[in-house]
C-alpha cells in the first residue's frame, strides 16, 4: 500500500516532493489519511502552526473523527486521545510518577540495565544486530522497573512485549499481545492490593480513588508496549546517526558535556513519530491564511515542522528546537523518561564501543515507515 507523502522517506529524510510541498507553505489541503468520513483534511507542514493547533485544545479535538459510537473504542488510560476535562483528571494522577525526584532515583537501576544489555550485545561478538540485542530489551526492562514488575517476571514479560509488536508469526504476536493485556491487568489489580513504589503503586497510593481497574491497566499496557516500541525505535535510530555520522560519534566520545544537545538533535533530526493523532477542528478557525470549519481534519506532521531541506545532523547545534514529542497538554508525559534513558545509553554506547561502525552498507538497511508504529529502523548490523 502507498503510503501518504508525510510518511515517505528517503531514509531519515523526508522525500523532496514533501519538501517541496512544505517550501510552498505551511498548511495544506490534503488527503492525509483516507476513510475520515469524507471530512475534508489538512496537511500542516509548519512549526508554528503545528504549534499554535496543540496548544488549542478549545479549537481542536484529539478525539478520532467517528460517526459510529462503536468505533469510540479505546485504550483506557491512553492520554493522547483524551480530552479535557478526562485529559486533566487522567494526567494529574500519573505526573507524580514522572517527577525528577523518582526519575533521579531510578538512575542508578537504569544504568545497571544498560550496562547488563550492553554486555550481551558484546557477547554475541561483532557483528550483532543493535535493534535485537540492545535497542529493544533496554527500554522493556526500563518500562517493567519504572512500573513496578517484579524482577522475576521481567525477562519474560519483555520478551511478550517485543514479540507483541515485532513478531512475524500473526499468531505469536496475538499471543504475545493477549499475554501483555493478560498481564498489565493482573499487575493493576496486584498494585491495588500492595502498591510497592513503581508508578502503578504510585497512582494507587496518592489517586486510587481517582483511578479506574482499567485505566489503571491501560496505563500500564500503554507503557509495557507503546513506549517501550517508541523507545527501541529512537535508540536504534540515535545509533544510526552517531555510527554514520563518526565525527560526531567522536565528538561526544570526547565531550560527554554535549549529551543533552546530542538527544535533542537526535530528536530533531529524526523523528520517530512523525504525527500526532489528528486534530478535528471544533469551530471555523482561520490559519496560516486559510479558512478551516468545523468538523475538518488536520494532520500535523512532525517531520516537517522539525526539519528542513538540506538539513544536516549537528550535535552542536545551539538550541535545537523540535516537536518530536508534542505540546500543549498532551506533550508527552514519558518524555523525560525516554531523555534519561538516552542521556545513559548513548555516552555508553560511544564509550564502550569507539570503533562502533555499521557492518553492512547503508543502503542495505530496511525501514518500518511510521504509519501506524512509530518510523524505525528493522535492523541496525554493528561491528567494532
Amino acid at each position: 500500500m502507498a503510503l501518504p507523502l508525510p510518511h515517505q522517506r528517503n531514509r531519515l529524510d523526508p522525500v523532496p516532493e514533501f519538501c517541496a510541498l512544505q517550501e510552498q507553505g505551511p498548511l495544506h489541503e490534503y488527503d492525509t489519511e483516507p476513510g475520515m468520513d469524507g471530512r475534508k483534511q489538512w496537511l500542516v507542514t509548519g512549526y508554528d502552526e503545528m504549534r499554535e493547533i496543540l496548544a488549542d485544545h478549545g479549537r481542536f479535538s484529539s478525539r478520532r473523527p467517528v460517526d459510529d459510537e462503536a468505533d469510540r473504542a479505546q485504550l483506557p488510560g491512553l492520554l493522547q486521545v483524551y480530552d479535557q476535562p478526562e485529559h486533566t483528571r487522567l494526567r494529574r494522577t500519573v505526573a507524580p510518577a514522572y517527577s525528577a525526584r523518582r526519575l533521579n532515583g531510578l538512575r542508578p537501576r537504569i544504568e545497571g540495565i544498560v550496562e547488563d544489555c550492553l554486555d550481551d550485545f558484546e557477547s554475541v561478538g561483532s557483528p550483532v544486530d543493535f535493534v535485537r540485542y540492545a535497542a529493544w530489551p533496554i527500554p522493556a526492562f526500563v518500562a517493567c522497573e519504572f512500573l513496578g514488575v517484579p524482577r522475576d517476571d521481567q525477562a519474560e514479560l519483555s520478551r511478550m512485549i517485543r514479540d507483541s509488536r515485532e513478531s512475524r508469526i500473526p499468531r505469536q504476536r496475538a499471543a504475545a499481545g493477549l499475554g501483555v493485556v493478560n498481564y498489565a491487568e493482573r499487575l493493576a489489580a496486584r498494585k491495588r492490593r500492595d502498591p510497592g513504589e513503581g508508578m502503578i503503586g504510585v497512582l494507587v497510593r496518592e489517586h486510587g480513588a481517582a483511578v479506574s481497574d482499567e485505566e489503571l491497566a491501560g496505563l500500564a499496557e500503554a507503557s509495557l508496549t507503546m513506549a517501550t516500541e517508541q523507545m527501541a525505535a529512537q535508540l536504534a535510530v540515535a545509533v544510526l546517526l552517531l555510527v554514520t555520522h563518526p565525527a560526531q560519534m567522536a565528538l561526544l566520545r570526547e565531550c560527554p558535556e554535549l549529551t543533552d544537545g546530542a538527544i535533542e538533535e537526535v530528536l530533531r533530526y529524526a523523528s520517530i513519530v512523525e504525527a500526532p493523532s489528528p486534530r478535528v477542528a471544533l469551530t471555523d478557525v482561520r490559519l496560516a491564511g486559510r479558512d478551516i470549519r468545523a468538523g475538518e481534519v488536520l494532520t500535523c506532521s512532525t517531520l516537517g515542522a522539525n526539519r528542513t531541506r538540506e538539513d544536516r545532523f549537528d550535535i552542536t547545534r545551539p538550541n535545537p528546537t523540535h516537536l518530536s514529542f508534542g505540546h500543549g497538554i498532551h506533550h508527552c508525559i514519558g518524555a523525560p523518561l525516554a531523555k534519561l534513558e538516552l542521556q545513559v545509553v548513548l555516552p555508553a554506547v560511544v564509550r564502550r564501543f569507539p570503533l562502533l561502525r555499521l557492518a553492512v552498507p547503508e543502503g542495505d538497511l530496511r525501514f518500518k515507515p511510521g504509519r501506524p508504529a512509530p518510523f524505525a529502523v528493522e535492523e541496525l548490523p554493528l561491528e567494532w
